[in-house]
């Protein structure tokens, strides 16, 4: 960070004479062994007294704007470092505010609408006061603003970095991904102790529940040769979940406040997009910026502790689908016992109604036939009637009989109606009326042949 236009404190007023603890020869006297005391109220009163005094009233700082965050009543806190594209761990992180008065000053400097969030990722010289806050910070105060900003080089090299995964189909890849429906492994990359700690309890645990599949694979974010290794474990995950992508889940964990440069390269990216297994980033806390693996990644969370909730809500969801499963088989078992039921009482009714069907039937042609039978009976009943009257009314005049028959009677005018009175004179008197006599009939001898 380079702060232009310091201005020194003006040079103390020249003793008059020697202090009258100082010897004659102009040397200071020796340094107090023990050194003054202070309570920590005055060591920081100090402290900012010094502050105050080293730097000058107003100063120019030239910076690039890392984030910009809305705070109330229209004022909005910056996050500045230098303006040296990525930085180490150890790079200075100086915090700055811009007040609602000095949002209007900068606008009218403008002559145009001024919103803060303009300078976000952007390199910028800022004019500012100094002052320092009751936690020990140092906080500088935005006054003024020069006109003439632009992008910072890291943010270029992101979007150089993000319009190449885009060309190349990985930036959307991850994101077109199902969700695990029956999330059975889980495979976690992360920093040592950075993280995982926040987790290792919770999933460890479901895997002695024999609810899921923990695999631990420790590497590190940031550091010579982070990006080889944290490439090499992802080609760990990878085959760890062949043949079931499905039903897996990568994670990267870390917690918030170190460095994460490994997340911002190209090559890591590469390698999220490439995946066939979802990559949950879960990295810092929610002030923390986004890296490229967050924006490539099937989904990005702010800590570890939310990662956790992910893979306890993915197992509920899996387990509340396998309940509602269970249950409609067996509302289709119902519904198939009652529709069998029902189908065996309609076919039940159907053979009744065929019988009953049959037996009306069956009834109705016994009541023919009885009718039948009684129509003949009386009929018979009537010729029988009228042959005994006819035979009454004129006893002497033989009855009727059908043409080709002959009447057999006796010598005293008998009708013969057995063999055995077909004996002695026989008289055969034929439908004309015509009467023959015939010689006396023996009675057969069945002895003779």
């Amino acid at each position: 960070m380079r702060i232009h236009e310091f201005r020194r404190a003006p040079p103390a007023t020249p003793e008059s004479g020697p202090s009258p603890g100082r010897p004659r020869s102009g040397l200071p006297p020796p340094p107090d062994p023990t050194g003054p005391t202070f309570d920590i109220h005055e060591l920081w009163a100090r402290t900012g007294s010094a502050v105050r005094t080293g730097l000058p009233r107003a100063f120019r700082v030239c910076a690039t704007v890392a984030h910009v965050r809305p705070r109330r009543q229209g004022n909005y806190d910056l996050d500045l470092v230098p303006t040296h594209g990525f930085l180490g761990g150890n790079a200075p992180v100086v915090s700055a505010r811009i007040g609602a008065e000095a949002c209007a000053r900068i606008a009218a400097a403008l002559e145009r609408p001024f919103d803060p969030m303009e300078l976000e990722h952007r390199d910028v010289t800022l004019t500012c006061t100094a002052s320092w806050l009751s936690d020990a910070r140092l906080r500088l105060n935005v006054i003024a603003v020069e006109p003439a900003w632009r992008v910072s080089e890291a943010e270029l090299e992101r979007a150089r970095i993000l319009d190449g995964l885009r060309r190349a189909g990985l930036l959307e890849a991850q994101r077109q991904l199902p969700s695990p429906d029956h999330l059975a492994r889980v495979s976690v990359l992360h920093p040592p102790g950075q993280g995982w700690s926040d987790i290792a309890e919770t999933l460890h645990a479901l895997a002695d529940a024999s609810h899921l599949r923990v695999d631990d694979l420790a590497c590190r974010f940031d550091g010579p040769g982070a990006v080889p290794e944290l490439i090499r474990r992802l080609d760990e995950a990878a085959k760890l979940h062949a043949g079931c992508e499905d039903r897996g889940l990568v994670l990267l964990v870390r917690g918030g406040g170190s460095p994460a440069r490994a997340l911002d390269s190209r090559e890591v990216a590469a390698a999220i997009g490439t995946l066939t297994v979802p990559v949950v980033v879960a990295v810092g806390h929610r002030t923390d910026a986004a890296t490229i693996a967050d924006m490539v990644a099937w989904a990005s969370l702010p800590t570890p502790s939310e990662a956790r909730h992910l893979v306890l809500t993915l197992l509920d969801d899996s387990a509340a689908r396998a309940e509602r499963a269970w249950a409609d088989l067996v509302a289709a078992l119902g519904d198939l016992e009652r529709s069998s039921h029902r189908a065996g009482i309609a076919g039940c009714e159907t053979v009744a109604d065929a019988a009953e069907a049959c037996l009306e039937a069956a009834e109705r042609r016994a009541a023919t036939a009885a009718r039948a039978l009684e129509g003949g009976l009386e009929r018979t009943l009537a010729v029988l009637t009228a042959r005994e009257r006819t035979a009454c009314a004129a006893p002497d005049r033989p009855a009727a009989w059908p043409e080709g028959f002959v009447r057999l009677t006796d010598a005293a005018g008998h009708p013969i109606n057995g063999l055995e009175a077909a004996v002695g004179p026989v008289n055969v008197t034929f439908a004309d009326g015509r009467t023959l006599a015939v010689a006396p009939v023996a009675p057969l001898d069945p002895t003779i042949h």
